[in-house]
Parts: C-alpha cells; sequence; structure tokens
C-alpha cells in the first residue's frame, strides 16, 4: 500500500502479479500525432519508457519534443 511516510519498493515475487498472456489492445494511430503507434519503425528510431504519475498530462509534454515520434 502506498504511504507518504514510507518509500515505495519492490513487491517480493510471490506478491508480485503474474505475466499477462495476451497484448493490450491500442488504436492503431496517434490522436495527436497521427503517426503508427505500433511497429515496426525505422531502423534509426530507438525506445524509451517513462513512468509518470498523472499520465495524459504529462503525455503531452512529448508532443512539442523534437524527435519524439509516438
Amino acid at each position: 500500500m502506498y504511504s507518504i511516510f514510507k518509500s515505495a519498493k519492490m513487491p517480493d515475487p510471490d506478491r508480485a502479479l503474474p505475466d499477462r498472456k495476451q497484448s493490450i489492445e491500442v488504436v492503431d494511430r496517434h490522436f495527436v500525432s497521427g503517426n503508427p503507434i505500433k511497429g515496426p519503425f525505422a531502423p534509426h528510431m530507438e525506445t524509451a519508457q517513462f513512468g509518470l504519475g498523472c499520465f495524459w498530462g504529462a503525455e503531452r509534454k512529448f508532443w512539442t519534443i523534437k524527435g519524439v515520434y509516438t
């Protein structure tokens, strides 16, 4: 459980949720950029993943960064 008085820590393997067997369905294209959401992507592109608190508010900041594709 989250608390402002305790630091977050990774759960023990026996308490973690199991892996998913199927992919989560997503739309084909990004709503704002119109770029494809799923690959294959050009060979020169790299992947970066970010953990953000309020995803919807934080994602829009990336829409204006040069080089961010989808």
